[in-house]
């Protein structure tokens, strides 16, 4: 049951409600958007780790290398995740900007988790990086963003795997 709830594509729908939530808060809170976005980090490495761990169930050897190998990926954009809010409270940057920088961030960390994982998470990447930029540039992108999340969801039913 587990390994089903974490396969790619159940991951994918979490990731892309999770974004949609994400695009919320930000839209609407650009100061509270970095702790969600922080959140999102750790939440999203656990996921990645879980899956892993349980994708590879029949060989140990295998299983501890890959879960290993993910949860240092992982941390590696936690720690620049934390190094962006160590920059807000010396006050190097300003805190609508540290939830942007940590989603791009997330962004990165999802799309190159992506390059080993499958398609799935390179859109969830790249859809992240897409709602950082939406929210530096323009005042109205919300309903564009969760028509293109609806989309991929759509697209992700229809390429089960």
């Amino acid at each position: 049951m587990t390994k089903y709830l974490l396969s790619d594509h159940y991951s994918f729908i979490a990731y892309t409600v999770l974004s949609v939530i994400g695009i919320g808060i930000t839209a609407t809170s650009s100061v509270a958007s970095h702790y969600y976005w922080l959140f999102m980090v750790l939440l999203f490495g656990t996921g990645a780790v879980a899956r892993q761990y349980y994708q590879l169930e029949n060989d140990a050897a295998e299983q501890k290398t890959q879960s290993i190998n993910t949860a240092l990926h992982w941390l590696g954009g936690l720690v620049a995740a934390i190094i962006v809010n160590a920059f807000l409270s010396s006050g190097r940057i300003f805190v609508e900007e540290t939830g942007l920088i940590t989603l791009l961030v997330l962004a990165l960390t999802v799309y190159l988790d992506g390059l080993k994982t499958g398609w799935r998470n390179r859109v969830s990447g790249i859809f992240l990086a897409l709602t950082a930029v939406s929210a530096a540039y323009f005042d109205s992108y919300v309903w564009q963003l969760i028509a293109l999340a609806s989309a991929f969801i759509a697209y992700s039913f229809y390429k089960k795997d």
